[in-house]
């Protein structure tokens, strides 16, 4: 049934909006009355020819299948907050995650690089190698299960479809309630005699989707490429810019023999990380030789400093003649005229007459000016260093 805007489910989730709707079940936009906050639930339709018995089978199975995944909890999975059974309809409630699908982007013709893809892709094999890890599969990996946020994170939704892996019987299988969607699933996944589904199902569904991504164009389903090969066109004519790597990832991925794929999501991660880290690595440069040209240079060549200083020679303290002679200079005139007067005073004293004091003075006057002429033109030539 379709339950109306309003509605309020459990007496607690009030109905706003259908997010999505499907053969096996319709996802609506609900408000947590008691929380305040948005959630997405989830509404499983009961398939209406089988028995009693199955029914209930389904019934018990799906409260498993709940509990399991109201136990996970990953920054790329929406958690699992509540589920309940009303009539004969099964219910799950999620947490709302805000965004578009991969679907919905490439719905406008809006193909992503291959280094977004990249980005997109590392969060996708951590969020499936935690199932995994916890023994769950979710075998409806599609670009429309798929929500990109408006950070830029993108997350795994809707599993509807889930199953719960038996480690010592991987046979084992749940009540499916449908088989997904043909471009995105595996052939195992629609007939058990055919094999059973276990983790390389998933790493089919995301070939599958990488491919869409990638060209724009969905893949064909396995049931046509079985029949033709060539139907399904190769990676490379639908996108030329898609490296040689990728396209090896993608085809690998989607091989129709499940031993011929990836045996598990850790062993995608190592390919992804090996790729990844290549791309970041720079490439080695060549040093330039001697001779090249006239701009080459020498490479580097470390060269280690010496421990121990040496100390500078000792200096001699006592001055030097050439050292004095700026300090004795200016005191030539000045002692010469102390001098001269001296003498002039003597002699007057001693003889009692001036001409012989100004005959005796004279020439040492004469002498200190013609000194002291000759020793500042010395010193106005250029100086030396």
């Amino acid at each position: 049934m379709t339950l109306r805007n309003g509605e309020v489910l459990k007496g607690r989730y009030r109905i706003q909006s259908i997010l999505g709707e499907g053969g096996m079940g319709t996802v609506y936009l609900a408000q947590d009355l008691l929380l305040d906050r948005p959630r997405a639930v989830k509404e499983l339709y009961p398939d209406r020819l089988a028995d009693e018995a199955k029914l209930h089978a389904a019934r018990v199975q799906f409260e498993k299948e709940a509990r399991a995944l109201g136990e996970l909890r990953h920054k790329n999975l929406p958690h699992v907050n509540d589920y309940f059974s009303v009539d004969e309809n099964d219910y799950l409630v999620m947490d709302y995650i805000e965004g578009e699908s991969l679907a919905d982007i490439l719905a406008r013709k809006k193909r992503p690089t291959e280094q977004l893809v990249y980005d997109w892709l590392k969060q996708i094999l951590d969020a499936l190698d935690f199932c995994h890890r916890h023994h769950i599969l979710h075998r409806d990996i599609k670009p429309a299960n798929i929500i990109l946020t408006p950070e830029g994170k993108v997350m795994l939704v809707d599993f509807s479809l889930v199953k719960l892996l038996d480690a010592h019987n991987p046979r084992t299988a749940t009540i499916v309630r449908g088989v997904g969607t043909p471009q995105y699933t595996p052939l195992e996944q629609y007939d058990a005699s055919m094999g059973h589904t276990d983790v390389r199902s998933d790493i089919y569904a995301l070939g599958a989707t990488l491919y869409h991504l990638l060209t724009g164009h969905p893949p064909q389903p396995v049931s046509q490429r079985i029949l033709n090969p060539h139907t399904q066109p190769p990676l490379h004519d639908l996108n030329p810019k898609v490296s040689p790597w990728m396209a090896r990832f993608v085809q690998t991925s989607m091989a129709i023999r499940p031993n011929d794929r990836y045996q598990s999501i850790k062993e995608m991660r190592r390919q992804l990380d090996l790729r990844l880290f290549k791309l970041r690595r720079p490439a080695p440069t060549q040093s330039p030789t001697r001779g090249a040209g006239p701009s080459a240079r020498r490479p580097y060549r470390y060269r280690a400093r010496p421990t121990t200083r040496k100390r500078p020679p000792a200096r001699d303290l006592a001055p030097t003649v050439r050292e004095m002679i700026p300090i004795v200079l200016p005191m030539v005139v000045p002692v010469t005229v102390i001098l001269t007067l001296t003498t002039i005073a003597t002699i007057i004293v001693a003889t009692g007459s001036s001409t012989a004091a100004a005959i005796i003075a004279l020439p040492l006057i004469l002498s200190g000016l013609v000194y002291y002429k000759l020793s500042s033109r010395r010193r106005r030539g250029p100086p030396r260093f």
